[in-house]
C-alpha cells in the first residue's frame, strides 16, 4: 500500500509541477474567459500558468478546448500561449515544448513499468549494445528533420560540437537505455501479462515521430543479438531486401506529418530516414521474438485475461471522462501518450463511430471484441470463472465496442464464439472432417448465392470502376463531363481504350494498368474466377469498393517495388506520388485516405513476395498441430478484421499481431502445453502473483 501511495505521489509531482510554474511576483492574475479578457490572455502570453488558469475558470459555462503548443519555448512550458475563439468555443494554447515533453513522458510511463513484478532470473544485457541504442535513434533527429522543425523550436540537425540540442538528446537517450537495462533485466520473462497495457498507455511522444515502446523493443531486440541463436535466413534476406530499400530511395520532397499513426511511421523518405526505419523495425521485431522466446514459460493466461479486462474497461472510462471535461482529455494525451486527441464530445463521427479514447474507432473496436473473445474461449474451454468484479468490466468494455460501431468486429467476434461452441460439441468432435466440408460448402453455397442474385457485370467491374473515377482521365475544367466519359467507357466495357490516350496512360497507375489488363485478359480458365472480378466482389461484400478504388488509383510501384515493396512503415511514396481525382466534399478532402486493409499495407512496404510470404506463413501456423488453440483463434479473429482495416499501422496492434504469431510459431506443442495447464488453475496463480509482489 505505501508503495502505491509513493507512486501516485511521484506521479501527480512529475505531472501537476511543470503545469503551476509562473511567476507569482509579476502581478499578472488570471481573469475569468469571456469574449473581453480574449485579447488579455493574447498579450500575457507565458505568463499564467495552466493550473492558474483552471483554478480560476473552473465552474465557467462556456465551452473550452486545452490544445498543445509543442512548438512553444522552453520558458512558456505549462503555461498560457495564447486564446482564440472559433465560433462557440474558446481554444486555449498550452505550452509543451517537445525537449521537455521527451523528458517528462519519459518519467511518467517508466514509473508505470516498475509497477510490473519482477521475476527470479536475471537476464544479462550487453552494456556495449546499450551505447548503440543512442546512436541509432540520434539518426532519427538528422533523416526527419522537416518533421522536427516544424515541431521543436530548438531543433538543429547541424552536426558538430556546438550544436548542444543533439548532444542533449543522445545523453537522455542514453540515460533512457541504462535505465532499460536497469529495469527489464529481471521484468523481461513477466512482460507479456501486462502486455494489454499497451492499448491504455499508447506512449507517442508529443510533438516527436517517437513512440517509447519502439525504444524498449529496440534495446531487447538489440541486446538479443549478442546471441547467435537469434539468428535465421530470414535475418539475411531482411538484409537484402533492405539493400534494394536503400538502392531505391530517390531524391523527392515526400512528407507525412504522421496524424493518427505518428511515432509508428516514416515521415520522410531520404535515404538516412529510410535506413533509421529499416533498422528499428529489423530490431523492434526482434525484441518482440525475444519477449515471446522469454516469456513463455511465465505466460499466465488468467493474470493477462484480467489485465486486457482492466486496460479495455479503463479505456473507455477515460474515453467518457475526456469527452466531458476538457482538462481531463488534455492530461489524457499527455500522460497515455495517445496519437491522436481523444473525442472532446459523446457525438459519434457520420452520425455512428466514436472512438473515443482510442485513435482510431476500428482499431479499438478490434481490441474491445478481442477481450470478450478472450473471455469466452476461456469459460468455454477452460471452465474460466473470474471473479465478479472482472466480470462487471465486460459491460464497459461491450458499451465501448457497440459505440465503436465496428461491425467486423462485432460479426467476427460472433462467427469466431460459434465456431468454439461447435468444436466443443461431442458431435463435432467425432465427425471433425464432416463438419469442416459442411462450413465449406456452406460458405461457397452463401457466395454463390450472393453472386448468383446480383449483376455479375456489376459484381465484377465494380473495384476499377471506383479506380477508374478517381484517376484524373480526361482532365477537363467541367469534372462531371469528365465523369460522363469515363462512365460511358465503363458501360461499354471498353477500359483498355481508355488506356489508349496518352494523356490517360500517363495519369494511370501502375497497379491500375495492370488490374484492367487482368481483367480483359483473353484467357481465362473455365470454373476458375478471374481475380479482379473476384476482389471486386470481396470488397462489396465487406463495404470496402471506394476505399480499395482509391488504393488502386493510387498505388504506382515499379516492377522491383511491386515484388520488394518501398520498405517497412513507408508511406511517403504512396500517399505523395500519384495523383488522383477525388469528387469528395470539401471536409472529406482532408482525410487521410489509407488502404484500408492490413494486407494492402503489407503490400506497400514488403511487396507481393513480402505478401505471399506472409500469408504462407499465416497458414502454416493456423494449421500447425499443437494444443494453443487461444492463440490460434486469436490470430483467426484478427486476420478477420485485418482484411478491411489498418490496424497494423498502430504500434500496439501490430504487436499484438506479431506477438500472437510469434506464440504459435515458437510454441512446443502439446508438452509444454500440457506442463503449462496449471496456469490456469486460480490458486495457483495467487501463489504465483503473491511472489511476483514480494520480489518487486
Amino acid at each position: 500500500m505505501k508503495s502505491k501511495l509513493y507512486f501516485f505521489s511521484i506521479l501527480l509531482v512529475i505531472l501537476l509541477l511543470p503545469f503551476q510554474i509562473s511567476d507569482k511576483q509579476d502581478n499578472i492574475s488570471p481573469e475569468l474567459l469571456s469574449d473581453s479578457s480574449v485579447g488579455y490572455y493574447q498579450s500575457t502570453t507565458c505568463k499564467i500558468s495552466l493550473i492558474e488558469f483552471y483554478s480560476k475558470n473552473f465552474g465557467n459555462s462556456i465551452d473550452i478546448y486545452f490544445n498543445n503548443n509543442n512548438y512553444a519555448d522552453v520558458k512558456c512550458f505549462g503555461k498560457i500561449t495564447g486564446v482564440d475563439k472559433l465560433e462557440n468555443s474558446y481554444m486555449v494554447s498550452i505550452g509543451t515544448n517537445t525537449s521537455i515533453n521527451f523528458i517528462i513522458q519519459t518519467s511518467i510511463w517508466f514509473l508505470f513499468f516498475l509497477l510490473i513484478p519482477k521475476s527470479n532470473i536475471k537476464t544479462n544485457f550487453s552494456p556495449v549494445l546499450t551505447l548503440i541504442l543512442p546512436l541509432i535513434f540520434v539518426t532519427q533527429y538528422l533523416g526527419e528533420d522537416k518533421f522536427y522543425s516544424r515541431e521543436n523550436i530548438i531543433h538543429n540537425s547541424e552536426i558538430n560540437f556546438n550544436n548542444y540540442y543533439l548532444i542533449s538528446m543522445f545523453l537522455f537517450l542514453l540515460l533512457i537505455a541504462f535505465v532499460c537495462q536497469d529495469l527489464f533485466e529481471k521484468r523481461l520473462e513477466n512482460l507479456i501479462n501486462f502486455f494489454p497495457f499497451m492499448f491504455l498507455i499508447v506512449g507517442t511522444y508529443s510533438g516527436m515521430n517517437l513512440n517509447i515502446y519502439l525504444v524498449i523493443l529496440s534495446f531487447l531486440g538489440l541486446q538479443s543479438l549478442q546471441n547467435k541463436e537469434n539468428y535465421s535466413k530470414l535475418d539475411f534476406i531482411y538484409f537484402l531486401v533492405s539493400l534494394f530499400w536503400i538502392f531505391n530511395t530517390q531524391n523527392n520532397d515526400y512528407f507525412f506529418d504522421g496524424d493518427k499513426l505518428r511515432g509508428f511511421t516514416n515521415s520522410t523518405f531520404n535515404l538516412t530516414s529510410q535506413i533509421f526505419w529499416i533498422v528499428i523495425f529489423y530490431l523492434f521485431c526482434k525484441g518482440m521474438v525475444a519477449i515471446v522466446k522469454k516469456s513463455w514459460i511465465n505466460l499466465d493466461v488468467e493474470q493477462l485475461t484480467k489485465n486486457f479486462l482492466i486496460s479495455g474497461s479503463l479505456i473507455v472510462i477515460f474515453g467518457f471522462a475526456g469527452s466531458i471535461y476538457p482538462i481531463i482529455n488534455f492530461f489524457n494525451f499527455y500522460i497515455f501518450g495517445q496519437n491522436k486527441r481523444g473525442m472532446k464530445d459523446f457525438t459519434s463521427v457520420a452520425g455512428n463511430t466514436w472512438r473515443g479514447f482510442s485513435s482510431s474507432a476500428e482499431s479499438i473496436g478490434e481490441f474491445f471484441g478481442l477481450i470478450i473473445l478472450i473471455v469466452i474461449y476461456l469459460f468455454i474451454f477452460k471452465k474460466f470463472n473470474l471473479n465478479s468484479r472482472y466480470i462487471i468490466l465486460l459491460i464497459p468494455i461491450g458499451y465501448g465496442l457497440y459505440r465503436s460501431n465496428n461491425f467486423a468486429a462485432i460479426l467476427s467476434l460472433i462467427i469466431t464464439t460459434g465456431i468454439l461452441y461447435t468444436i466443443k460439441t461431442e458431435i463435432y468432435k467425432n465427425n471433425r472432417q464432416k463438419f469442416t466440408l459442411l462450413a465449406t460448402l456452406l460458405v461457397s453455397t452463401l457466395f454463390f448465392v450472393f453472386a448468383l442474385n446480383s449483376n455479375y457485370e456489376y459484381l465484377s467491374s465494380e473495384l476499377l470502376y471506383e479506380a477508374t473515377l478517381h484517376q484524373d482521365f480526361y482532365s477537363d475544367p467541367n469534372s462531371y463531363k469528365s465523369f460522363l466519359q469515363i462512365e460511358k467507357k465503363m458501360l461499354e466495357r471498353d477500359l483498355n481504350s481508355l488506356l489508349y490516350n496518352d494523356e490517360n496512360f500517363k495519369n494511370a497507375s501502375s497497379s491500375y494498368v495492370f488490374m484492367v489488363n487482368r481483367f480483359t485478359q483473353e484467357i481465362n480458365i473455365p470454373l476458375v474466377p478471374n481475380i479482379v472480378a473476384l476482389l471486386s466482389t470481396i470488397s462489396l461484400l465487406i463495404n470496402r469498393t471506394e476505399m480499395w478504388g482509391i488504393f488502386i488509383a493510387k498505388f504506382n510501384p515499379t516492377l522491383l517495388e511491386s515484388l520488394f515493396g518501398v520498405g517497412p512503415l513507408q508511406l511517403n511514396k504512396y500517399l505523395s506520388e500519384h495523383n488522383i481525382r477525388l469528387d469528395l466534399p470539401d471536409y472529406r478532402l482532408q482525410e487521410l485516405f489509407l488502404p484500408h486493409s492490413s494486407f494492402l499495407d503489407v503490400l506497400i512496404f514488403f511487396g507481393f513476395i513480402g505478401f505471399f510470404g506472409v500469408l504462407i506463413l499465416t497458414i502454416y501456423l493456423l494449421t500447425k498441430k499443437n494444443n494453443n488453440h487461444m492463440f490460434k483463434f486469436i490470430c483467426f479473429y484478427l486476420i478477420i478484421n485485418l482484411l478491411k482495416s489498418d490496424s497494423i499501422l498502430y504500434l500496439n496492434t501490430f504487436c499484438l499481431v506479431f506477438i500472437s504469431f510469434s506464440y504459435l510459431f515458437y510454441s512446443k506443442d502439446v508438452e509444454i502445453n500440457e506442463k503449462k495447464n496449471n496456469l490456469f488453475n486460480l490458486s495457483n496463480f495467487s501463489i504465483r502473483y503473491s511472489k511476483h509482489n514480494s520480489n518487486n
